[in-house]
C-alpha cells in the first residue's frame, strides 16, 4: 500500500508541476531558476527533497518485505534510476542546470509543461499496479 501511495504521489506531482508550467507560461522560469540556478539551492528545494526522499525509504521498506508487482518495480527501481540520470544530466550538472533555467517565455514552459504531461499518465499506470 505504501508503494501505491508513493507512486500516486509522484504522478500528482508531476501532473500539478506539469500543470503549474502551463498555467505559469514564462513566470514559472523564476521557480526553475530559484532550484537550479544558483550556487546554494533555497530551503524548500531541500525541504522538498528531504521529503520525497523520506517517503521512497519508507516504500521501499514497504516494498522490499511485500508482494512484488511489476508496477511496484516500476514505482522503486525503475523511477528512481530515471531519477539518478536525471539528477546527473541537470541537477548536479552546471550546463544542465542552465538549460533548465534559460527556458523562456510562455510556449517554452508549456511545451514543457505538456511534454511532461505523459510521464505523469506512466507514473500513474505504474502506481495502480503497485
Amino acid at each position: 500500500m505504501l508503494v501505491k501511495i508513493f507512486g500516486m504521489v509522484l504522478a500528482a506531482s508531476a501532473f500539478g508541476i506539469s500543470l503549474a508550467m502551463m498555467i505559469m507560461g514564462g513566470r514559472w522560469q523564476r521557480i526553475e531558476i530559484a532550484g537550479y540556478r544558483g550556487k546554494r539551492r533555497p530551503w524548500w528545494f531541500y525541504a522538498i527533497s528531504l521529503g520525497l526522499i523520506g517517503l521512497y525509504v519508507i516504500a521501499l521498506l514497504s516494498f522490499i518485505g511485500g508482494e512484488k508487482t511489476w508496477g511496484g518495480w516500476g514505482v522503486m527501481v525503475f523511477i528512481p534510476a530515471v531519477w539518478a540520470i536525471k539528477g546527473i544530466l541537470l541537477v548536479f550538472n552546471p550546463k544542465g542546470r542552465k538549460a533548465v533555467s534559460s527556458i523562456s517565455g510562455n510556449e517554452g514552459w508549456i511545451k514543457v509543461g505538456l511534454a511532461r504531461l505523459p510521464v505523469a499518465a506512466i507514473l500513474t499506470v505504474l502506481a495502480l499496479f503497485a
